[in-house]
């Protein structure tokens, strides 16, 4: 059983290195600051709930105005998110629209293409058939100018000779 290949506990040992280890300073720093926010917050809550039940008068008018100007900073971060959202909205209509545009661009240039090309097809087609036409009436009035000429010749050469 001393062979190294044959079995895995003859290994060489390799330095541990520490890489799976959890910093447990750090994770008691978090919670404790976790536990920390929390028990601020139960005691802002015990001292709203203390000046609005036992409070004097101008504790209770101090608590109010903090409580409306909390409430008037809400509101201008809300319709500062709104103006953004909506910002972003119309430039994402104008991107979309500018899109749009651009394509129905593109395919009216597509067509106006397409249809040249038929124009021009057309032409070419109207022009060889022209050509092929003329080319057969000329090869037709070759054809009947050769006739003519070979009725002459015949009538020539069959004439009786009467003089």
């Amino acid at each position: 059983m001393e062979d190294s290949r044959n079995n895995i506990m003859f290994r060489k040992q390799k330095p541990y290195n520490g890489r799976n280890d959890t910093s447990l300073d750090t994770e008691f720093q978090a919670e404790q600051a976790r536990l920390e926010q929390a028990k601020a917050k139960r005691q802002q809550i015990a001292e709203s709930r203390r000046v609005a039940l036992f409070g004097s008068t101008e504790e209770k008018s101090s608590y109010k105005q903090r409580i409306n100007q909390d409430a008037q900073l809400q509101l201008i971060m809300r319709e500062q998110q709104l103006k953004e959202q909506r910002e972003r909205e119309e430039r994402e209509h104008a991107r979309l629209e500018e899109h749009r545009r651009m394509m129905e661009d593109l395919e009216r240039q597509r067509e106006a293409q397409r249809r040249a090309k038929l124009i021009q097809m057309q032409n070419e087609n109207r022009l060889a058939a022209m050509a092929r036409n003329t080319d057969l009436l000329h090869k037709k009035v070759s054809e009947d100018r050769r006739d003519r000429e070979m009725i002459q010749e015949n009538i020539m050469n069959y004439q009786p000779n009467v003089f």
